[in-house]
């Protein structure tokens, strides 16, 4: 089967936002669009609406799309294909892959966002050509994502590569799932935040309030406010910073004990901070995986950047694709 002029229809679901795009195998997109998070009855006729109308401007037809891809956030019912409550969410146990399949006719499949993540760098990122590749997005969450012997692992019930939710510390700070100590605790955007105000709620003179973007307000003590604060110099930013490259170290080294990957990519955060996070995670990777693991893996930026949520559903329909044998 040709792949050359394989044409996808990619759907990223968010909580404010669903994206629609139609790219090439080669990962070029033809055509995007959005529309508004709403109600899911009013917004899956929209989203079939919107599908139409970018094949359209291509000169193209639903005859043309070889698959669709759906990326959405979790928790998510793989074996019925539908997206489950969240807090980010209104929608509740919707069967998105299998009224999408029925309303394009065309082979639908879905993933979280991570292991989306994951196989956007594997078609067309950094990753490809790698048989071994871990993806780790650190957001407001830390999410994973894993491509093992040149396939995504799911599990038994899809929902493998909760990479986050890892034990650091068994008597370490609590997470939002509910568990103490998990990677999620120290290096998730949410939790650096929820610290870094609470450290300062009673020092309002203190200097990463007058950091440019936190400007003396409370809710400006975010992720990003550690780390400008860490490049600055300021002695609790520099702390806490440590802290997280040390902690992301920690959970890098079970990875490589564990899986042996070639390649693991950090995204989202890790790409707007660079080496300045890379290199001291770097560093502090000895003391957690032995040099045999080290050696052999690359531990990298993201190679897509901020194309990646662009690219997510497209790699998901491709995956799906390529497991069922269609390409």
């Amino acid at each position: 089967m040709e792949t050359e002029n394989c044409k996808v229809l990619g759907i990223d679901v968010g909580g404010t936002k669903i994206a629609v795009c139609i790219t090439d195998r080669a990962g070029n997109v033809l055509a995007s669009g959005r529309i508004a998070m709403g109600p899911y009855q009013t917004v899956l006729p929209e989203i079939v609406a919107l599908s139409d109308k970018l094949l359209a401007d291509l000169g193209c037809t639903r005859n043309d799309l070889r698959g669709c891809g759906i990326c959405a956030p979790g928790p998510l019912d793989m074996a019925g294909g539908r997206i489950m409550k969240s807090p980010n969410m209104t929608w509740d146990a919707v069967p998105i892959r299998d009224d999408l399949q029925q309303a394009l006719n065309l082979p639908v499949a879905l993933e979280n966002d991570a292991n989306a993540g994951v196989l956007a760098e594997w078609f067309f990122g950094c990753a490809q050509g790698k048989q071994d590749v871990i993806y780790l997005t650190m957001s407001t969450g830390v999410g994973g994502g894993i491509v093992s012997g040149g396939r995504l692992v799911t599990g038994r019930t899809g929902i493998a590569g909760e990479l986050g939710h890892i034990i650091l510390d068994l008597n370490g700070p609590q997470c939002g799932c509910g568990q103490l100590g998990c990677l999620e605790a120290y290096c998730g955007g949410r939790n650096v935040a929820l610290r870094l105000q609470e450290a300062l709620r009673q020092r309002p003179e203190h200097a990463i309030y007058r950091l440019p973007g936190v400007d003396g307000k409370p809710e400006n003590l975010t992720f990003q406010a550690v780390r400008d604060g860490a490049k600055a110099g300021i002695p609790l930013a520099l702390q806490m910073w440590d802290e997280i490259c040390l902690r992301l170290a920690q959970g890098l080294g079970i990875y490589m004990n564990t899986f042996n990957p070639e390649q693991i990519v950090l995204g989202t955060a890790a790409y707007y901070a660079g080496d300045f996070l890379l290199q001291p995670v770097l560093r502090y990777l000895p003391r957690f995986a032995w040099a045999d693991f080290r050696d052999c893996c690359e531990v990298r930026i993201t190679g897509l950047g901020l194309k990646i949520g662009e690219l997510a559903g497209a790699s998901v329909a491709l995956n799906g694709l390529r497991e069922s044998g269609r390409i």
